[in-house]
């Protein structure tokens, strides 16, 4: 079901933009493995393991991926009120003009004070199950940190600039929280900002004086 689940998010992407170069399971691995290395030389024993248990949330988030470049295929103009959001991003069963459902999540359209499409996910003692910077970079896409903050070692924020083939570069916001108890709550908030707005590490931290914004962010 997963599979089949796959393959249709991504001939419905194909379908709206010109085709990216996909990394296979077995190069997202490759790639995965030399990155944690890369982060933690002694990681040699687990390595492996880590990068398979993390393919699954890369695959699972590729519905919510649909989603958000719908809204920024190359060419056309930034979305400006809920109602573009809607109309492009088809697959999301929206109940209201501001809320939907897809694959498992809830979502949010809103103008506070530029239009956002936001993803929410939330469950009791589960590991968060989605990972969309990693599905994005299997898609071909350039990822690259603007700024991060982190409350411990399982809660954190996260801003992201977004080069996808066949898109208009965007910003995605990415709150997470794994559940330190079996009976505490995990959440995950993937935030696009459907206006094309892309804030630099000053404007996170003017907007957010109080979080310690870095400029590095560890994955």
């Amino acid at each position: 079901m997963r599979a089949a689940l796959f393959v249709a998010s991504l001939a419905c992407l194909s379908a709206a933009a010109p085709a990216a170069a996909q990394e296979t399971q077995g190069q997202f691995l490759d790639r995965c493995r030399a990155e944690t290395l890369a982060a933690a030389p002694d990681a040699g024993n687990w390595a492996d393991a880590a990068c398979a248990e993390k393919w699954p949330s890369v695959t699972r988030s590729n519905p919510m991926l649909d989603a958000i470049l719908s809204i920024f295929v190359a060419d056309t103009p930034s979305a400006l009120d809920p109602a573009d959001v809607r109309a492009r991003a088809a697959l999301v069963r929206w109940r209201s003009p501001t809320e939907g459902q897809l694959a498992g999540l809830n979502v949010e359209v809103t103008r506070m004070p530029t239009t956002r499409i936001i993803f929410n996910w939330s469950a009791t003692g589960e590991p968060v199950p989605y990972d969309p910077v990693e599905a994005l970079k299997v898609r071909g896409a350039s990822v690259d940190p603007i700024g991060c903050y982190a409350y411990g070692a399982g809660e954190g924020e996260s801003v992201w600039r977004v080069e996808a083939p066949g898109h208009a570069p965007f910003a995605l916001r990415v709150y997470r929280r794994e559940a330190p108890t079996a009976s505490a709550l995990s959440y995950l908030t993937v935030t696009a900002d459907a206006e094309r707005n892309i804030p630099t590490l000053g404007d996170l931290r003017t907007a957010e004086p109080d979080q310690d914004w870095m400029e590095t962010c560890p994955r």
